[in-house]
């Protein structure tokens, strides 16, 4: 049965089906000529490995590359950083949001454009807060970036909490066309693949947790 598991959660099948059906369920939205913001949700720093003026990203840095990126297109917008850390030991002074604001600063990012959200531990504690940011800003076009597998989960959250946001996935970890990428090799387990699983099984586990505790209104929410 052991055997069994790992062959079907490390072949490329299973975990692809369940990792594209994620990814591919909302594209990215039209982004207009002006907006006044991007939002980037945290999770991709590791903060037991982090200290003082090393900071260590995961695989998905993509998100807050990306924010840069676009905060260079669109000079006039802000960028808010929203997250503590779900790291039971982090303290008060040991935040990913702070850690990831003198990261948009060392790269260039005028510290004045950036806001922070420090204390929210989870995609529905990072709606809920920027909620209350957002409705003492400015209203307007605010684009929302995060990892492609975690926008159904993020935007739903956001749609409960009132926001009408733009959608930006990033950090995709599937093929753009997997049609022709069948083979034996494929079928055989990787670690990889194992891991793509993992993140999909639990990112399917947090879409029910959340539309069972209402903090979604829908099981798969989608872009309309």
């Amino acid at each position: 049965m052991g055997l069994l598991i790992i062959f079907l959660a490390g072949s490329g099948f299973l975990p692809g089906i369940m990792m594209r059906s994620l990814e591919n369920r909302i594209p990215a939205g039209t982004i207009p000529s002006k907006i006044n913001g991007v939002i980037v949700l945290a999770g991709m720093v590791n903060m037991e490995s982090s200290r003082k003026g090393l900071i260590e990203l995961t695989e998905q840095s993509d998100r807050i590359i990306e924010g840069i990126i676009m905060l260079q297109k669109y000079p006039g917008a802000k960028l808010i950083i929203t997250g503590g850390s779900g790291y039971l030991k982090q303290g008060e002074n040991l935040k990913e949001a702070d850690y990831l604001k003198k990261l948009a600063i060392s790269l260039g990012v005028n510290k004045e454009r950036i806001l922070i959200e420090r204390n929210s531990r989870n995609t529905h504690e990072h709606a809920a807060a920027l909620a209350k940011i957002l409705h003492t800003e400015e209203k307007g076009q605010w684009v929302l970036i995060t990892s492609a597998f975690h926008m159904p989960r993020s935007l739903g959250c956001f749609k409960k909490e009132g926001l009408d946001v733009i959608p930006y996935p990033v950090d995709y970890k599937t093929a753009l066309d997997a049609s022709n990428k069948f083979s034996f090799v494929s079928l055989l387990p990787t670690m990889g693949n194992l891991n793509n699983f993992s993140i999909a099984l639990h990112e399917w586990l947090g879409l029910a947790a959340y539309r069972l505790m209402n903090y979604t209104n829908s099981a798969f929410p989608k872009a309309n």
